[in-house]
């Protein structure tokens, strides 16, 4: 019995000490572990402090984004060019873009990282543009270009395949071209909106307190009508390959006056509600030269240039023949100061 607890107590102490052995053994090792760990993240550290504070040379990014792809012929559409310039880089007073040769540039605004350039549909079908590039200078004043893909716009029409099936609908208004600085006269134009304000009230009252002076000049529609041809004449679109433009003007030229000499909106009427409305014999010629514009502008009808002189001629030459008389419009413009 005795013997039996002895041997029992010998064989607890050897298993104590085998204990003890791994334990040692297992501490050792996961020490040499930690110990290891700890040399490669002092050895990686200064590697990587390096490689963060080493400057890395960039070269410029340039994306293009149009808010829509289809747009009916005569429409406008946004192109956002989205840039990142190389350092030291920086974009000239006037930035020349890239690819968008053979469309019509309405208007350029640029900020920073972002350059919006607005587009006139003036083609029917489909158009695709060369690769988009973006000039901007270096440190030295040097010129590079950034590039982008091309981009894809579609313009639609209304028209069929065969013209008399063709169902001619009102033309879009001609885009004015506004200057970019006009968002920067808001407030200061509020400030002087104020000051004519009461100037106006003083003017007012003076003229309420003295006798109607003669009426003030009006221009009559068909001076207006006149020089405004003539000025289409200077532009000259047509002789620069913009057709299509050239005709968007003179249709609009020649409805505005009708409608000025006619008293009903012929600028928002289509081409045979016109023909509907009017009831003068002359006026007829002048259907002739909105269907030839209308053929141009959306059915790609490509005139001669003695097609187009002719068709200034004609216009002038109704414009002179349906003029009203100056007795007539002293007599309107008498009216108006009477009633006002």
């Amino acid at each position: 019995m005795i013997a039996d607890c002895g041997l029992r107590i010998a064989e607890l102490k050897n298993y104590r000490f085998y204990l003890l052995k791994r334990l040692t053994d297992f501490f050792i090792h996961l020490s040499f572990r930690l110990l290891s760990f700890i040399v490669l993240l002092l050895f990686w550290s200064p590697l990587n402090l390096w490689a963060v504070d080493t400057p890395q040379s960039e070269s410029g990014t340039l994306s293009a984004f149009l808010d829509q792809t289809s747009v009916p012929v005569g429409g406008v559409v946004w192109l956002r060019l989205d840039y990142r310039l190389p350092q030291g880089g920086r974009l000239p007073e006037k930035p020349e873009i890239k690819g968008l040769e053979d469309i019509s540039i309405l208007k350029q605004i640029v900020e920073p990282g972002q350059v919006r350039v607005q587009l006139l549909a003036d083609k029917v079908g489909p158009w695709q543009s060369e690769p988009i590039g973006l000039t901007y200078l270096d440190e030295e004043d040097q010129k590079h270009l950034l590039t982008t893909s091309s981009i894809s716009l579609e313009a639609v029409t209304n028209l069929s395949v065969k013209e008399e099936e063709a169902d001619l609908r009102p033309i879009r208004d001609i885009v004015p071209v506004e200057s970019i600085w006009l968002s920067y006269l808001i407030w200061f134009a509020a400030i002087v909106a104020l000051a004519l304000m009461g100037l106006g009230l003083f003017w007012w009252y003076k003229k309420k307190r003295k006798p109607s002076g003669p009426a003030e000049y009006t221009e009559p529609p068909d001076v207006r009508a006149r020089r405004e041809l003539l000025g289409l004449e200077k532009e000259q679109y047509f002789e620069k390959g913009r057709i299509k433009t050239h005709y968007f003007f003179f249709s609009e030229i020649l409805r505005r006056y009708l409608e000025a000499i006619r008293h009903f909106p012929a600028a928002e009427y289509t081409t045979e509600e016109i023909a509907r409305h009017i009831r003068a014999e002359p006026d007829r010629k002048l259907i002739s030269l909105l269907q030839q514009a209308d053929l141009v502008k959306f059915a790609d009808t490509v005139p001669t240039a003695a097609r187009k002189e002719e068709d200034i001629k004609a216009a002038l030459a109704y414009i002179r023949k349906t003029a009203p008389q100056p007795k007539t419009v002293l007599e309107q413009a008498h009216q108006r100061e009477v009633q006002k």
